[in-house]
């Protein structure tokens, strides 16, 4: 179809434009301190599989030469539901460093460049086998050059809650790990470790609650791109373009809001 068509076509969706008055709004979940949050140690021969714990600790990440810890979390979501009409915007990991000087398994105050989160899906229950559970699958990579105590690292975990979500699995897991040399302690306590689900109005994508005129301009500056669009572009189906579905979809959310 030629762009002229296409904006002709959307020009014509434009005058169906109906204010539906639903009291939906943008919405925040948060599991502060998770019922399940351990860690375990990868002992000798250091061939990636845990061999110590599980400790029920969530108190250290690190790579050393003589063996590896990785800090796990597991989260409850089965109380969580996406609101009607809306969708995961995004899911947020955060640990919080609480010690910079690790010493034992090879390291001696060295701190890692940065630091990963690996999902997996998690059973409620703190295994050794965890270990291999949560290896491979990177969720996110946090740099940590010159670490402070009281830090707080925030991952993006959004695609994997999403997925978790969508297929009814009962505990997100999540498992911390130094990618290079060195140990940082990511303790936990207060609020943390913590998991944040925030969901979204369907077409907001300016974020402020409603769905009017000024997300349908934003759509329409970008209608016709056909790759790497955003949510924020107007790409509400995620496949990378914004084009009569996407503005269809936020057509039919018109004048939800406040």
């Amino acid at each position: 179809m030629k762009d002229s068509t296409k904006r002709r076509t959307a020009c014509l969706l434009i005058t169906f434009l109906f204010g539906a008055t639903a009291a939906l709004a943008d919405s925040v979940f948060t599991i502060e301190n998770p019922p399940v949050d351990f860690e375990v140690v990868d002992a000798e021969p250091f061939d990636g599989i845990g061999d110590n714990g599980p400790y029920s600790t969530f108190n250290d990440a690190l790579l050393g030469t003589i063996g590896e810890c990785r800090s796990s979390a597991e989260y409850d979501i089965s109380s969580f539901t996406v609101p009607e009409g809306e969708f995961i915007y995004a899911a947020t990991f955060e640990v919080r460093i609480t010690a910079i000087e690790i010493y034992g398994l090879g390291v001696n105050g060295e701190t890692p460049e940065s630091l990963a989160v690996d999902g997996y899906v998690g059973n409620g229950v703190d295994e050794l086998s965890d270990f291999q559970a949560g290896d491979g699958n990177v969720l996110d990579s946090v740099p940590t050059p010159n670490p402070q105590i009281g830090d707080i690292l925030s991952f993006d975990v959004t695609s994997f809650v999403r997925e978790m979500v969508d297929v009814q699995e009962q505990f997100v897991g999540l498992t911390v790990r130094a990618e290079t040399f060195g140990g940082l302690w990511v303790g936990e306590g207060g609020v943390y470790p913590r998991l944040t689900i925030e969901t979204a109005i369907l077409g907001d994508l300016d974020h402020d609650g409603d769905v009017d005129l000024s997300d349908l301009a934003q759509l329409l500056a970008h209608y016709g791109t056909t790759s790497g669009a955003s949510y924020e572009d107007g790409d509400l189906d995620g496949d990378g373009d914004v084009d009569l579905s996407d503005l269809a979809a936020l057509l039919a959310n018109y004048g939800v809001g406040p």
